[in-house]
């Protein structure tokens, strides 16, 4: 809890940093030796070339819904993630649906899966910010501290507004969109995300959680139940679950991705293997003395990493590339003329 408390910490003085989530900058050690990447690589990940010598692009009939955490949001990418890779490659509307320092259960409140409620306040008639108790299962969901990301606009009570959290005071605020009647709203008044009105069977989702709050081996079973839950309630049988990577953080990782690769079988992408086999290739980086260390020890190579969890950008496209690739594996996207 300690480490997690940590990256919490890091993250927020990220945020208060113009330019420090890029945090690209490696020094000598971690950033190895950059060479050429191999255009046969390049078409593996992302398509085959045409006959202009272009690389050729994947169509998709449905959005892409990327749903997770900081690895998702892409926190040390320089503006590359995954779902940016993945609309390089593929003609789809892609959404990026990460929020930095969310657990799987937080994931799930924007979702819409697991309700959140509103404490009892007094709805002004004008569009003026109000402050609303915000609760699930009877306490602070503890949302938006550092990105708001397909909750607004919402619903308290049927009524259309923006939630937001004042850092200062440590409230939610509600503004509504349009004036209307005031009134007293009761306790219990539900509150509805953008994105639980906004689902649709045709979306292609991918799931990325468990990394905040990680599960142990004796209790990865309630991460899988929640991620079921969040798929059933988005209502698509067309998805990918991505598994977890850092052993620093998480030591149980191992066991925890074999039990998510029996849970979703070829809907699952254990990535931190690829990663930790090829990640180094397919970026085009020498490994270093401590990339070897780090290979040994079972832990993704430093080369692409700026911290115990999160990527630099070499990390995400390789992310997205194997995201794209396992796509068209199960047959969601597909080559022009397909």
């Amino acid at each position: 809890m300690k480490r997690i408390r940590f990256i919490c910490m890091a993250l927020a003085l990220a945020a208060c940093m113009a330019g420090c989530a890029g945090g690209s900058g490696q020094n000598d050690e971690r950033g190895g030796g950059v060479k050429e990447k191999k255009q046969d690589a390049r078409e593996e990940a992302g398509g085959q070339e045409g006959e202009n010598g272009q690389v050729e692009r994947l169509t998709a009939s449905g959005r892409i819904v990327c749903w997770g955490d900081s690895l998702t949001y892409g926190f040390g990418g320089d503006g590359v993630t995954y779902p940016s890779v993945l609309k390089e490659k593929i003609d789809a509307e892609v959404l990026n649906y990460g929020n930095s320092g969310e657990t799987a259960r937080q994931i799930g409140m924007r979702i819409g899966v697991f309700p959140m409620e509103a404490g009892e306040f007094s709805l002004p008639a004008g569009t003026a910010p109000v402050a609303v108790p915000l609760l699930e299962q009877g306490e602070d969901p503890r949302l938006m501290r550092y990105q708001d990301s397909a909750i607004n606009p919402c619903l308290i009570d049927g009524v259309e507004g923006t939630l937001s959290f004042q850092a200062e005071t440590g409230r939610y605020l509600f503004s509504r969109s349009e004036p209307g009647e005031a009134r007293i709203v009761e306790a219990g008044a539900r509150v509805e995300t953008f994105a639980s009105k906004d689902k649709d069977a045709s979306d292609i989702v991918i799931l990325f959680a468990g990394t905040n709050l990680p599960p142990s081996e004796d209790t990865v079973d309630e991460l899988i139940a929640m991620e079921r839950e969040m798929l059933a309630y988005l209502g698509t049988e067309r998805y990918v679950v991505i598994g977890l990577t850092s052993k620093e953080l998480i030591p149980d990782v191992e066991p925890i991705n074999e039990a998510l690769a029996e849970a979703f079988g070829e809907h699952f992408l254990d990535i931190r293997a690829y990663l930790l086999e090829n990640g180094l290739n397919d970026a085009g980086i020498s490994p270093t003395g401590q990339d070897e260390r780090d290979l040994a020890a079972g832990e993704i190579p430093s080369s692409l990493r700026i911290d115990e969890v999160h990527g630099n950008a070499a990390f995400y496209r390789i992310i997205g590339e194997q995201a794209c690739l396992k796509l068209e594996e199960l047959g969601y996207v597909c080559r022009a003329g397909q």
